[in-house]
């Protein structure tokens, strides 16, 4: 039995909009691309699905962008671990979090620091294709 993996990849997901409360903020993604990756597979398989990615205890540094708008690249941090530009999945982080995002084709970038971080797949993913290690 092998061990599989999945990558959210944060460069090309298309921020479809952006909901704030007084303590939250939630970035709804209407596409983001997954890597799975399964040990001893020659090939991973590149996916993609709809996800809700909500930070909570939040301060936020910058404008949040005017969407629809597409990543260009990011940072998610769970305390100590900073992974750039994509992560493994689940994601239900709790302690010093943050999503710094750059927007695509631009040097426009805001922070949202918090104290908790949650992904939520939506949907079923969907099948793109194989993709070399």
């Amino acid at each position: 039995m092998s061990d599989t993996t999945q990558i959210l990849q944060l460069p090309g997901a298309q921020l479809e909009s952006i909901e704030q409360t007084d303590d939250s903020v939630t970035l709804h993604f209407s596409l983001v691309h997954l890597v799975q990756e399964m040990e001893g597979a020659i090939q991973d398989s590149l996916w993609t699905q709809a996800v809700n990615l909500t930070i909570r205890g939040v301060d936020i540094t910058g404008d949040l962008p005017d969407c629809p708008c597409e990543i260009g690249s990011g940072d998610l941090v769970n305390n100590l671990f900073t992974y750039r530009d994509h992560a493994p999945l689940p994601i239900d982080w709790h302690g010093d979090t943050r999503c710094q995002l750059t927007l695509a084709g631009s040097d426009t970038t805001f922070t949202i620091d918090g104290n908790s971080l949650q992904v939520e797949q939506l949907d079923l993913p969907r099948y793109i294709k194989h993709v070399s290690k």
